[in-house]
């Protein structure tokens, strides 16, 4: 299989690093990184409160219980990737899409799209990137237990890049949020996505937080502030799908990745995502 790359650009219009956004688009054999339509400010605060779904009552009955066994460390420290695995990777969808789009002749073309998700709701709620899903004009999410759905944005926000999905499922296993205020520089994480929508399963890299509180500038023009920089690989495919911590909880939703550099990528930390989201259900 041949996996073309694709090029970045540097600007001088912006300080800071401009970065593409990572849903796979296919159009025939072809696999296209696409670019974030409308990326801005992403607050990085915790949800508070008891009045939103993520912070209160609802997300507590949803989420894995709270007697399950933390993830082990391996010897002298090492993240348990396996065992992160296990605990997170049931409640990690993917993300397809279906649009018309035009080729270099403005002709109409069909095109395949492939990202991430995760799911925030037992009852059928799933939070990805708004850029995997926008545009689209059929959705589809498939569980890890190989089960596929039809499914339709229930909530958007371009500016913060995220999305709410709704799917016709019950008792879903719901990911375990955690907080990504807590996080410090050279903290292990590890990121779960579709990279190049390859089949057989979800992609697993690992990489520590390399810098917080990063602002970048995304291709399309728009900018992203108080990000996760991690050099854990984010590939397109990746986007809308959780950079995990060592205790297997999501602490980021993985964006983007500078182009024109090697090992750096973005995550939208979890409780800016958590406020946004919670105020988009609201």
């Amino acid at each position: 299989m041949t996996v073309p790359t694709y090029e970045q650009r540097p600007s001088h219009d912006y300080p800071a690093p401009r970065v593409p956004a990572h849903r796979t688009r296919r159009t025939g054999r072809r696999v296209l990184a696409a670019s974030v339509a409308s990326v801005a400010f992403v607050a990085v605060v915790a949800a508070a409160g008891a009045g939103g779904y993520l912070g209160g009552r609802d997300i507590a009955q949803a989420s894995v219980p709270a007697a399950s066994a933390a993830v082990p460390a391996t010897s002298a420290g090492a993240v348990n990737a396996p065992a992160i695995l296990a605990k997170i990777e049931p409640s990690i969808v993917t993300v397809r899409t279906r649009l018309v789009g035009v080729n270099a002749l403005m002709e109409p073309v069909a095109e395949q799209g492939t990202g991430t998700g995760f799911v925030i709701g037992a009852d059928g709620l799933i939070a990805t990137n708004n850029h995997v899903v926008e545009g689209a004009q059929t959705i589809t999410v498939t569980l890890r237990s190989g089960r596929t759905l039809t499914a339709k944005v229930l909530r958007s926000d371009p500016a913060a890049d995220l999305a709410v999905l709704r799917v016709d499922a019950t008792n879903l296993p719901v990911a375990t949020l955690g907080d990504s205020s807590t996080l410090r520089v050279g903290d292990p994480v590890i990121a779960i996505g579709n990279a190049l929508a390859l089949p057989g399963g979800p992609t697993v890299t690992e990489g520590i937080v390399s810098a917080l509180d990063r602002t970048v500038q995304t291709d399309a023009g728009a900018r992203l502030k108080h990000v996760i920089q991690t050099d854990a690989a984010i590939n397109p495919g990746n986007s809308g799908g959780p950079l995990v911590d060592a205790s297997g909880r999501i602490v980021g939703i993985n964006t983007a990745a500078a182009g024109d550099a090697q090992n750096i990528g973005f995550s939208i930390a979890i409780n800016g995502a958590r406020t946004t989201i919670d105020d988009l259900l609201r």
